[in-house]
């Protein structure tokens, strides 16, 4: 993955992603709709600080694999996470074996990626057949589209339930105007390459998907 293709990921811009996904309720929540469980080998793809991961091992799944690209992030995941394996690295190169997941998770991910195709070629190859991609991404609804052009404002910044979502967003405009437009054209390449849809649920802000290897 080129640099290019990344957001700008200041110390300031991945602090304000982290806060604005902080709700341990709401982690639990969302990840309890993919029915993961511990004779499951999950790889937590994009696993930022290493919540998700805390959150499923309190819910007793402990074999988890985490990767991100971000160093300072991994090694705050290790301090959140002290027993749990972590690697830095890109989606577009995973650094696992062929067959080697029952489930990739992603969380907030692939919104970040200006394509497609080789992370969801990557994630096919390291699953094993049959196979699950879970993951949670912004939905392109009329809501999310008026929450964002808030955050767009400059007073924004001085709201304090705004703030962090402001920034956070305004260091990824770029990448989430991209998925906005090309949703659709994400879940086509994960037909295309094979993928079988199990289920999706849509919200106001977001949309969670189970996707079967065939």
């Amino acid at each position: 993955m080129k640099k290019n293709n990344l957001p700008k990921q200041t110390p300031e811009w991945e602090h304000a992603c982290v806060q604005t996904r902080r709700n341990v309720g709401k982690r639990k929540t969302r990840l309890s709709f993919f029915d993961l469980n511990n004779k499951q080998k999950i790889l937590d793809l994009g696993c930022g600080d290493g919540l998700n991961i805390k959150v499923l091992r309190k819910m007793g799944i402990k074999n988890i694999v985490g990767v991100d690209i971000s160093q300072d992030l991994i090694n705050k995941a290790k301090i959140l996470n002290p027993k749990n394996k972590f690697y830095k690295t890109s989606a577009d190169k995973l650094p696992f074996k062929n067959n080697t997941f029952d489930i990739v998770l992603v969380d907030s991910v692939f919104h970040h990626l200006m394509s497609y195709p080789k992370p969801v070629s990557e994630i096919d190859r390291v699953l094993i057949n049959g196979g699950k991609l879970c993951f949670i991404e912004p939905h392109g609804s009329w809501v999310r589209s008026l929450y964002d052009r808030i955050c767009e404002m400059p007073f924004a910044s001085y709201i304090p339930f705004l703030r962090e979502r402001s920034i956070s967003y305004l260091g990824e405009i770029k990448f989430m105007k991209h998925w906005i437009k090309t949703e659709n054209d994400f879940y086509n390449e994960l037909i295309k390459q094979g993928f079988r849809k199990v289920l999706t649920k849509k919200d106001l802000l977001s949309i969670i998907g189970i996707y079967e290897t065939s």
